[in-house]
């Protein structure tokens, strides 16, 4: 087994230990099963999603808008996780990454897009996210407006 740190606000520790003894105890009554209702068909972002990615734009958190703008700002580029953190000053490394990734997969979903950055596990080494010329263009203009 490893340690796995995460944040619950205080106010629903028991709760959490409640939900985290019951997935302990059964893990398959915690899978979650794709079925006709749960599988969406995203889309990738094109040139004519300007006014889809204005909308997104503007629901990211301002961590969110930061590691996007790094990112759209040297399309192409390939940063690590640990790169990003340092760059963007987030506490846990690669670990605040990946949590400030996780809403904007979720409005790219609500819009039926896919996410706009890319990533790749190069053997042996950590994830390494870069957004495509295409897609920075597209939200690049989306930030401007």
């Amino acid at each position: 087994m490893i340690d796995v740190t995460v944040k619950v606000p205080e106010d629903r520790i028991p709760e959490f230990y409640s939900m985290f003894g019951r997935w302990l105890a059964d893990p398959a009554a915690f899978e979650v099963l794709p079925t006709e209702e749960t599988e969406v068909d995203l889309v990738e972002w094109s040139r004519s999603d300007g006014d889809l990615a204005k909308v997104v734009w503007g629901k990211f958190s301002d961590k969110a808008k930061a590691l996007f703008s790094t990112l759209m700002d040297k399309p192409g580029a390939r940063f690590s996780g640990d790169e990003l953190g340092r760059l963007l000053g987030l506490p846990n490394g690669k670990h605040g990454v990946a949590g400030v990734l996780g809403w904007p997969g979720r409005h790219c979903q609500a819009v039926g897009r896919t996410w706009p950055w890319a990533w790749e596990y190069p053997e042996g080494e950590n994830a390494r996210y870069w957004m495509t010329d295409e897609v920075a263009a597209l939200f690049r203009q989306a930030r401007a407006n």
